[in-house]
């Protein structure tokens, strides 16, 4: 039993490497550090060099997790932000979401149409290096979270008379029709 320790350790360190994720490289990495500390300690004579530095590794690791998970919360959305988000966006594939988010973080808001269209638009050759740099590796939720937060600091920043004005001239559209123009900077007040 011990000696399988150390063969499912390495197979959690080779998983934790193909990974993308550092949470979770991390986290499998945790694993193979715990069962290569029992194989060394439950060895007939324990080995504590490397049981020690299993150890260095395992403190070093639940730091980092921490860390990560309290960075992570920091960047969750608010119920209506996602609400917002998922309005504007939910018929978006990802592809389109990436699209959308190289156009309106290389452009000026003003000057975007509506969200359909710059889906459409082909990306210039800057353009795809900041797609490609910055936006490729991200999971469509994240992909989400920075749309949301640049359509939310646009919404702030605009005057709240306007927007609450135009909430209610517009009660015939849907909130994702709203959305999607403030998000291109068409609506006017």
């Amino acid at each position: 039993m011990v000696e399988s320790c150390i063969h499912i350790a390495n197979l959690l360190y080779l998983f934790s490497y193909l990974g993308r994720d550092m949470l979770w490289l991390r986290v499998l990495t945790c694993g193979g550090l715990v069962l290569g500390l029992l194989f060394f300690t439950c060895q007939p004579t324990p080995l504590y060099g490397p049981s020690v530095w299993h150890v260095v590794f395992l403190v070093i690791n639940g730091y980092q997790i921490r860390s990560l998970l309290i960075q992570r919360r920091q960047q969750m959305l608010t119920e209506e932000q996602e609400r917002l988000g998922e309005a504007a966006f939910h018929d978006l594939s990802r592809n389109e979401l990436l699209t959308l988010l190289t156009h309106v973080t290389y452009e000026k808001p003003g000057t975007l149409i509506s969200i359909r269209q710059i889906c459409e638009q082909q990306l210039t050759p800057d353009e795809r290096v900041l797609r490609d740099l910055a936006f490729a590796g991200l999971s469509r939720s994240e992909l989400l979270n920075l749309l949301t937060r640049r359509m939310w600091n646009s919404l702030r920043r605009g005057k709240p008379g306007r927007w609450s004005r135009r909430r209610h001239a517009g009660r015939g559209r849907s909130s994702a029709d709203s959305s999607r123009e403030v998000m291109s900077g068409s609506a006017t007040g």
